[in-house]
């Protein structure tokens, strides 16, 4: 029985202690489609934002389906950076200025340029 107690109070503490450390760590960070394509062609967009929630702002530059997700294409000068937005539907169209967040962990390199994935378009 006691040792049930220590163990309810070392999970309670280590889940305070994580808690702590998510909020204290918590990173907003504003990026446009040029800087991230910049850092991503320098190898440099994990070292930058791998712990971030991007927040993009950008050009609706085309929109399209890929195996039933929506993929929203933005405007840039260097190649191409989308955001997938899932299944979820959109009345986007090209040429809305738009803002969207997404996890920069989970962004991926792709051969044309950049994959936001699981984005949320404010």
């Amino acid at each position: 029985m006691l040792g049930a107690v220590a163990l309810v109070l070392v999970a309670g503490i280590f889940f305070l202690w994580g808690n702590k450390y998510a909020l204290d760590t918590l990173r907003i960070t504003q990026v446009t489609p040029d800087q991230m394509l910049q850092a991503m062609n320098a190898d440099n967009f994990y070292g930058l934002w791998r712990e971030s929630t991007l927040l993009v702002s950008g050009t609706v530059a085309g929109i399209s389906q890929q195996n039933g997700d929506t993929l929203i294409q933005f405007t840039s000068s260097i190649s191409k950076a989308y955001c997938d937005i899932g299944s979820a539907t959109t009345s986007l169209t090209v040429g809305d200025s738009i803002r969207a967040l997404a996890e920069g962990e989970i962004a991926k390199r792709i051969p044309e340029g950049i994959m936001l994935v699981g984005c949320k378009v404010l």
